[in-house]
């Protein structure tokens, strides 16, 4: 099908390259990094309201091109040091993204190929559909321990159900982290989660504001539900 094949595609899009190479404890400071885009909290339901299609066999070609000019998950960039990060971390390699007297942060992939998803029940001490994953988890040290951890990045394949679950993220230079999470099922994409961390001069991540959806009344209506904690 033309437009899942397009789709996987356009998922993976935002990897740029970037001409110098990675290695780790060597940088100071690798910040921003990630997809800007998802800076914008209302990101969730322009995703919700443009990125469904309810009978895609019924869509002729030009109301395809109408769909990836509405569905803004077709325009993710993302910033240059991209690549070579995940490069790097393919190779089970870490690498450092800010070092300060304070305390230090890097990147490590975590992917648990033990994990079986949630609709793979174990079967002879297997995972009934195998999982294909790949996390990336960001941690904060400090004297040489870890002082926090997060998992800032994800993408997860469920072959039997032909769905993608992917966590995207951002950090700027003064250390806020965004995460979004969205789902591409059934020829369509839904925003499922959106968060902005804020990290402290002690190297703690501070949930300032988030965004959960998720299908209620039997699944037949999406539910967004917005919780602000900058002032609590």
């Amino acid at each position: 099908m033309q437009i899942k094949s397009l789709f996987y595609g356009l998922l993976f899009l935002p990897i740029l390259a970037c001409s110098h190479s990675l290695n780790a404890l060597t940088h100071t400071n690798l910040l921003p990094v990630g997809t800007p885009q998802i800076i914008n909290k209302k990101l969730v339901k322009d995703i919700n309201d443009n990125c469904r299609i309810d009978d895609y066999f019924s869509y002729t070609e030009e109301k395809q091109k109408e769909y990836h000019k509405k569905c803004k998950l077709s325009t993710f960039s993302s910033t240059q040091n991209v690549r070579n990060i995940f490069e790097e971390l393919q190779k089970n390699k870490i690498v450092y993204l800010y070092q300060s007297n304070q305390f230090n942060i890097y990147l490590k992939k975590t992917t648990d190929t033990k994990k079986c998803l949630v609709e793979g029940k174990q079967l002879e001490g297997k995972c009934a559909v195998s999982p294909e994953q790949f996390i990336i988890t960001m941690f904060i040290e400090s004297s040489s321990k870890i002082i926090n951890q997060l998992i800032v990045y994800s993408s997860e394949y469920n072959q039997r159900s032909m769905s993608q679950k992917t966590l995207d993220f951002y950090i700027d230079k003064q250390l806020n982290i965004w995460l979004f999470e969205h789902f591409f099922f059934e020829e369509s994409a839904m925003a499922s989660l959106w968060q902005h961390y804020k990290i402290n001069n002690k190297g703690k991540f501070n949930l300032l504001d988030e965004i959960k959806c998720q299908f209620e009344n039997g699944g037949l209506k999406l539910v967004c539900k917005n919780k602000n904690f900058k002032n609590k």
